[in-house]
């Protein structure tokens, strides 16, 4: 299946499920759009499959710093729909929906959107953001994202390589009409405050990258092996990595032990892998089980609760996959080896 098949039934699935048990009667003919309040769904848009596969179709695993510095962007992207209390659907006269939340923990303020045409495949993405990026000094880690000023947000929009801008336009209509508490802000008679309301001071357009790679080999700890970096997905980042008893990713954690006493007796881990690297992946569970039974072959895999546990043998050395799903942050995968004796 091709990328822009799968995007087009991502689409279509999304409006079956989401859309389609919440429409209240058919939406009547207008010269302008017409945007609805949906009620709370059971999931957030963020968790939605079909909505999740759309995304990462769009942006892949590649990153950027919008609402968060140097972080995946299609992680960006749904956390910026996360509210399940504030999804609204925009229908504009010649078919196409935007379909929105919010963040939910900023008044609205970081909020991202879908525009999907008329067969309910996905055109274009929006996040309205800061562009926040890491402090100058590395040194501070603790001090906070450097963000533009609090009126000058950007919309940043996400689109298919040599897609027009035009048919994004949309999605520059959705950003411009602020949430209830910014709009609230933009019309106080208190000049400061109105002033300091958000406004999106530009556009940019971005190219997404669907086949952007999830990790590098540079980010793969000493001493694992080369034959099992087949068994690392691309469709996942590198979340964290390990060697030698001692964690070697995040840096923030480098040189602590691999794992404290209590995860060593959840694991029933006897002794402790040489190498690990654990991705984290948008893909559905059932999705990476059906690869990982592919990519191990012979190994049987064991369910333990929300954990699917993949052992097996590779020349030398012994390893397992152990996928566990984190529902709304995705599917983890943890690669371990060991060298055999």
């Amino acid at each position: 299946m091709n990328a822009r098949m799968s995007k087009t039934i991502a689409a279509s699935l999304l409006f079956a499920c989401v859309l389609g048990a919440q429409a209240q009667g058919t939406v009547p003919e207008a010269s302008a759009p017409v945007t609805t309040e949906l009620p709370a769904p059971p999931l957030r848009l963020s968790e939605q499959p079909a909505i999740r596969a759309a995304v990462i179709a769009m942006v892949g695993y590649a990153r950027g710093s919008f609402t968060d510095p140097d972080a995946l962007i299609a992680q960006q992207v749904l956390e910026g729909m996360r509210s399940r209390h504030d999804i609204t659907r925009t229908v504009w006269p010649d078919g196409r929906k935007v379909l929105a939340s919010v963040n939910g923990g900023d008044h609205g303020e970081k909020r991202a959107a879908m525009l999907i045409d008329t067969e309910g495949k996905l055109i274009a993405l929006g996040l309205v953001n800061g562009h926040c990026r890491a402090p100058a000094s590395a040194a501070k880690t603790d001090a906070p994202d450097v963000c533009n000023p609090a009126p000058q947000s950007v919309l940043s929009i996400f689109q298919p390589a040599g897609a027009p801008q035009a048919d994004a336009a949309p999605l520059i209509a959705w950003a411009k009409k602020l949430p209830a508490f910014p709009a609230a802000m933009a019309e106080s008679d208190d000049p400061e405050q109105a002033a300091d309301a958000q406004k999106i001071a530009s556009v940019e357009y971005i190219t997404g990258q669907p086949d952007a790679p999830g990790w590098r080999k540079d980010q793969l700890p000493p001493g694992f092996p080369a034959s099992l970096h087949r068994l690392l997905v691309q469709a996942g980042e590198v979340n964290s990595s390990a060697s030698a008893g001692k964690i070697v990713l995040p840096k923030g954690l480098a040189g602590k032990p691999m794992r404290t006493d209590y995860q060593r007796s959840q694991r029933n881990e006897p002794e402790l892998p040489d190498a690990e690297v654990t991705l984290r992946s948008y893909a559905a569970l059932g999705t990476l089980v059906d690869t990982y039974a592919e990519l191990t072959k012979n190994a049987n895999p064991e369910q333990e609760g929300r954990e699917v546990v993949f052992n097996g043998t590779d020349g030398g050395t012994r390893y397992s996959v152990r996928l566990r799903d984190a529902k709304e942050t995705g599917v983890f995968i943890t690669v371990a080896s060991w060298r055999r004796k």
